[in-house]
């Protein structure tokens, strides 16, 4: 995405040590709100937490914790959550920085994900990027979001109502879950691309203008975007993939297949680019092309056309024809005639 006035820019860290918490992102003046959805097998009980202190307590219960944390740019929450968790302050440091590379980093007590939440809007051909963190362990989940509003209540009712597997799995399951969630988002989000290069290869055919590659420009850039947001993911859920007993890696290899699609989905879309560029160019040329033959069929047909004009326009006293009684009609249609001859001529050697 392009850089906003109303960022703060990331270059504001620079020389600042991690034990200063800065966000890094779009501004925002609203409070950080902290919801809590703790379960187990028998019940599940939510929350809106007032105070981080009361979290702690949740760490160390038979339960799973899933604490959705709306807002990264209060350090002083994110700092108070990880006291809570103990969770390290280079770690917290990437949560608040909204630029951070999606990763996936091991701790001896818990797992750290960064990944990029995508939506495309095709009004405007822009890729909306929102940064998700997860601090991951077998009893508690913590997700921190940019902005309030996301796509897991189908998680949150799956808990809700015992549905399927989750209630009975550890914050691991519950992270493979949200983890599902925003990679389906990412077909979602190649399959609009899809339709839009379709409709721009629609208007190259049809009518290619500088509206048309401004079109192409706009879409190759959010494409680097996806490409550069989901391309890590290989990589680090891999490394998830190793660290994890067998029951609970067969369902991140499920997600690594549909990163690994959706990367190679990417490089074809990557392709079409390029050959609308090239057809583009090619139908430029084209219609350049069809005009210097009619500018050239023109001006042919007119270079006789002038000499005769030119001929009998010198005003010499000694020119017979100028005094020919019918010599203007005659001039005329021998002009008339030179023309249609041309044309014809043009007609059997199809340059028209």
């Amino acid at each position: 995405m392009s850089p906003k006035t109303d960022e703060i820019a990331r270059s504001a860290k620079s020389g600042v040590g991690p034990e200063a918490l800065i966000h890094v992102g779009d501004r925002k003046d609203t409070p950080v709100s902290v919801r809590l959805i703790d379960y187990d097998q028998a019940e599940v009980r939510e929350k809106h937490v007032v105070s981080i202190s009361e979290c702690s307590t949740y760490a160390t219960t038979e339960t799973v914790s899933w604490f959705d944390i709306d807002g990264i740019h209060d350090p002083a929450v994110t700092e108070a959550v990880g006291k809570e968790f103990g969770i390290h302050m280079l770690v917290l440091e990437d949560i608040m920085n909204s630029t951070s590379r999606p990763k996936i980093e091991i701790f001896d007590d818990y797992v750290f994900v960064t990944l990029k939440m995508l939506e495309f809007d095709s009004r405007t051909s822009a890729l909306n990027i929102e940064q998700l963190s997860l601090i991951v362990s077998d009893k508690y989940l913590l997700m921190f979001q940019e902005r309030p509003g996301d796509s897991f209540n189908s998680i949150r009712e799956r808990i809700r109502t015992s549905k399927g597997k989750v209630r009975s799995k550890n914050g691991y399951y519950l992270a493979y879950m949200i983890l599902d969630v925003v990679i389906d988002n990412y077909i979602i989000v190649s399959e609009q691309f899809a339709r839009h290069l379709e409709r721009i290869e629609s208007m190259v055919l049809r009518k290619p203008n500088e509206r048309t590659m401004q079109s192409i420009l706009a879409v190759r850039k959010e494409l680097l975007d996806f490409k550069r947001n989901i391309d890590p993911l290989k990589e680090a859920i891999n490394t998830m993939i190793r660290e994890l007993d067998d029951d609970m890696a067969k369902y991140y290899r499920d997600l690594y297949d549909h990163i690994i699609f959706e990367s190679e989905n990417l490089a074809t879309y990557r392709e079409t680019i390029v050959n609308l560029l090239d057809l583009y160019h090619s139908n430029l040329s084209m219609k350049m092309n069809q005009v210097m033959k009619v500018l050239t069929i023109i001006t042919t047909i007119f270079v006789p056309l002038t000499f005769i004009v030119g001929v009998y326009g010198m005003n010499f006293d000694n020119m017979p024809e100028l005094r020919t009684r019918n010599g203007y009609f005659v001039v005329l249609s021998f002009m008339f005639l030179l023309v249609c001859g041309m044309l014809i001529y043009f007609r059997k050697k199809r340059w028209l």
